[in-house]
This record gives C-alpha cells, structure tokens and sequence, in this order.
C-alpha cells in the first residue's frame, strides 16, 4: 500500500475512506457539504470512471459515493488544523493557514464566476458521512474562519476548490492505480 500512498495518493486515499465505510471500521458523521454544480458534475463524472475501472481491476463494482470524494480530498487538507488545539501561538499558525485556503476559495469562486455555463450551474447539497476526525478538523476550519475579520470566501467554496483540485489530479494517478492491482491482486482459476 505505500507504493499506491507514493504513486497514487489520490487514490490511496480515497480505497482507504471507501474500505473504513464499508467495513465500518472507523467512526462517520453525517454532515451537509455544500458544492458549486460544476465541482459536483465533475465527481459525478469522476465516480462513474472509477466504478468502471475498479470493476475491471477488482471484479467488484464498488458503491462510491461523492462523500467518499469529499471526505479523500479534505482530509490530507484538513490535516495541519487540530479540533482540540487551545495553545495560541499553534492557532495563530492555524489561522494563518485557513487564510491560504480562503484564498484557494476565493480563486475557485472566481474561475466559477468566469464561465457563464459553471456560473449557472446550481449548487448541490448531498449528506455527507465523514470520517470523524475529518469532520472535526472541517467544523475546526470553519471555526478559524469565523475568528478571521473580513474573510470573504465561504467554507464550501474551500471545499468545492479542494475537491476539485483531488478530482484533477485522479487521472495522471489511474495508470498507477491500475499497476498496484495487477501486481497485488491474486486471482483464482478453476481448472
């Protein structure tokens, strides 16, 4: 698995979220995750590419879901921001990086805004079942956000920006994907 965490951490990260949801094996909470419509076509289309592809590789079909998505892509984001965090200096670091993914959000606001078509797209705004601590650092962001005068972005416009930058990314990762299952995967042959 480090060998897909190096070549194709999108990926790892997102068969790590799919296989604790599916197994259960660690803690999810349901959240409303606000997306811009053009971020949400995107994984929509994004899903139904990695549904055929992980078919294909594993002989299973996986039941995907944009929250698995969303969940993938914030957590390596959320990472540097602690829930439980009191000490003020650690904050003040906090802040200071919340107010650079603002920015990101700020941008994405911007490249929506410029596209007549991404601008009339609606927003969609499904529930969410997200690994706990990936909850808590999110509801950490927003917290920082709010101790943050005259921040112009909105958190889902963060999280619309972060989700579509890990959709980017998942195509150059694919064909490492498909090489770590076709090293690792042992199939059985009836003879």
């Amino acid at each position: 698995m480090a060998d897909l965490a190096e070549n194709s951490p999108g990926y790892a990260n997102l068969l790590t979220v799919y296989s604790a949801s599916q197994l259960q094996s660690l803690p999810f909470e349901n959240r409303n995750i606000n997306l811009y419509g053009l971020v949400a076509d995107q994984a929509g289309t994004q899903i139904t590419a990695d549904k055929a592809l992980l078919k294909t590789l594993t002989l299973q079909r996986p039941k995907l879901t944009i929250a698995h998505y969303v969940d993938a892509a914030m957590e390596p984001v959320l990472r540097p921001l602690d829930p439980s965090g009191i000490d003020m200096d650690a904050m003040e670091a906090e802040r200071d990086y919340v107010w650079e993914l603002a920015q990101k959000g700020l941008a994405y606001r911007r490249y929506i805004l410029s596209d007549q078509e991404s601008a009339s797209m609606r927003n969609y705004r499904p529930v969410c079942s997200l690994r706990t601590d990936v909850n808590a650092r999110l509801t950490r962001m927003m917290d920082l956000m709010e101790s943050i005068q005259d921040i112009q972005a909105k958190p889902f416009e963060i999280v619309s920006a972060c989700v579509a930058e890990f959709l980017g990314r998942l195509p150059d990762e694919r064909p490492h994907l498909a090489s770590f299952f076709q090293k690792h995967l042992v199939t059985t042959t009836i003879q």
